[in-house]
């Protein structure tokens, strides 16, 4: 078996590293929610988007689904807070009038 040139330990490396995460940024229990999440507050309305439509499109994973709403964030543009991901399912509320050029880009997404 080999030692760490320093001398120290396998396990006083790890302890050393998860000691020194940043306490604005507390490691993650699990690789859905990422180290800065921040849970929804309940009650909180959609954004009022004039005339709006729905736009629905299920995704393969929910991983797939997150990288499409980061593109369609900024290629359409979209505002965030009128976007909703539940799982795979990604949802939009988007101008009636500019509805038909989003719903292309999601598709292609």
């Amino acid at each position: 078996m080999q030692k760490p040139s320093d001398g120290k330990t396998q396990k006083d490396v790890e302890i050393s590293v998860r000691d020194s995460f940043p306490a604005s940024d507390p490691s993650s229990a699990n690789a859905s929610g990422g180290p800065r999440a921040v849970p929804v507050e309940g009650g909180a309305a959609a954004p009022a988007v004039p005339d709006a439509k729905t736009l629905t499109r299920r995704f393969a994973d929910a991983e797939t689904a997150k990288l499409a709403l980061e593109e369609l964030v900024r290629s359409v543009p979209l505002d965030r807070k009128a976007t909703q991901l539940e799982g795979s399912e990604l949802q939009l509320r988007v101008p009636r009038d500019d509805a038909a050029r989003i719903e292309a880009l999601l598709q292609a997404a």
